[in-house]
């Protein structure tokens, strides 16, 4: 064939089918930020312990209850019977006080069928003592538990004890499949080799749904279409439920102190992960930019994670390390949930040498199948103890110094 013939300054138009094009030798990944998957990069580092089922079970227990309220007021300062929430709380020999009138009471007899009790008024100020004297009882009223007092020649008291509750959680198989054929795993291209690149991109998308799973997942077991069982694991935020606050626009400076004294740093660790949405973190910010610091490389030793992390001391000398959850912002922006690690635990379901924890099952394809099939596998979930360890804010729009005076 011919050459062609070109007249004047040679431009772009000519042989531009065989410039060497300028493409960047690596595929840029968005997201690859660690925080697009906070939780679980903490996750990951807490203590496993294997299970020999699907279902992982433990026990949660308390101390005696502290208090009581009582239902009905009484305006006589000598009626001995007291109406209360929960009699069972209460056994002869023990001192209850109000708060709110500083009487104290000593418990005689209890009524479970009527959820009455029988005490001794204003206990304190008999016999001359000088002790606060018997006062009208308020409906709702708290009744503070003291201690047991008992007599000289005191004979065997009632035994009174709490019984552990039972909580479970279930395992969850987690799997990934990819399949290249023969020729594209052997096809040389000006990026990166396709096998070596998507194991990577499948590696991370693994972590993002782990991580979303274990943070808001709901436990469940169901039988599918085709007859066999599934089950899925409860992530954290589902299983908070006593210590949860929906503060339903501006977070205010105050309020939210209160809220962990009270709540939120009240049980377990006093120091504590947030996982929060970029909501959540702006209102802390708006609230207490002057007072908090700013760290990289949360953890211990060489269990540290890259992470940078707002430092937040709560007034009663707590350490709430606020973190950055993508997932939560992008998805449920307007939440943080509080975590104590100590708490937690990752269940694996591993027995007979299968293991349950994260890997890759090399070559799963067929036989007769010259392509090449990898299978990223898990079958795992989430002991995550007392959930009263744990506390969960809602709809946070954004924050504010101060109290809210409207």
């Amino acid at each position: 064939m011919a050459a062609t013939h070109t007249v004047g300054r040679r431009g772009y138009d000519v042989q531009s089918s065989r410039i060497i094009p300028n493409v960047l030798d690596r595929i840029i990944l968005i997201d690859e930020d660690i925080t697009a998957a906070a939780f679980l990069a903490f996750f990951s580092r807490v203590p496993s312990m294997v299970t020999e089922q699907e279902r992982f079970d433990w026990d949660v227990d308390q101390f005696l209850s502290l208090t009581d309220l009582v239902n009905g007021a009484i305006t006589s300062t000598t009626q001995e019977t007291i109406t209360v929430d929960n009699p069972k709380y209460f056994i002869p020999g023990q001192i209850w006080t109000n708060p709110r009138s500083g009487e104290f009471y000593y418990v005689k007899s209890v009524n479970n069928s009527t959820s009455q009790i029988t005490v001794t008024r204003g206990v304190t100020a008999l016999n001359s003592s000088g002790g606060t004297a018997a006062a009208a009882i308020n409906d709702n009223d708290k009744l503070v538990r003291v201690a047991p007092a008992v007599s000289e020649n005191s004979v065997r008291q009632s035994t009174q004890t709490t019984t552990p509750t039972s909580v479970y959680n279930l395992c969850q198989m987690f799997r990934w499949e990819l399949s290249l054929s023969d020729r594209q795993i052997k096809r040389k291209f000006e990026t990166q080799d396709e096998l070596p690149y998507q194991s990577m991109k499948i590696m991370k998308e693994a972590r993002m749904a782990l991580n979303r799973q274990f943070l808001i997942g709901e436990r469940a077991r169901y039988t599918d279409d085709n007859g066999d069982d599934v089950t899925f694991t409860g992530g954290i935020k589902p299983a908070i439920s006593t210590y949860s606050w929906s503060v339903g626009g501006t977070l205010h400076e105050y309020a939210w102190d209160e809220f962990l004294v009270e709540e939120g740093l009240r049980r377990g660790s006093r120091n504590k992960i947030l996982f929060a949405s970029t909501n959540v973190i702006l209102a802390l910010s708006q609230m207490t930019k002057d007072r908090v610091e700013y760290a990289v490389n949360f953890g211990q030793g060489k269990r540290e994670v890259g992470i940078v992390v707002m430092e937040y001391m709560a007034p009663n000398g707590g350490r709430l390390m606020v973190v950055e959850d993508r997932f939560l912002s992008e998805a449920f922006n307007g939440i943080a949930i509080g975590v104590d690690m100590s708490e937690l635990k990752r269940r694996v379901f591993s027995r007979n040498g299968r293991s349950g924890e994260l890997h890759v099952k090399l070559n799963t394809q067929d036989p007769d199948d010259p392509g090449q099939i990898n299978t990223l596998y898990a079958d795992m979930g989430l002991q995550y103890g007392p959930e009263q360890h744990h506390f969960l804010i809602t709809n946070v729009e954004g924050g504010a110094k101060g109290a809210n005076l409207s």
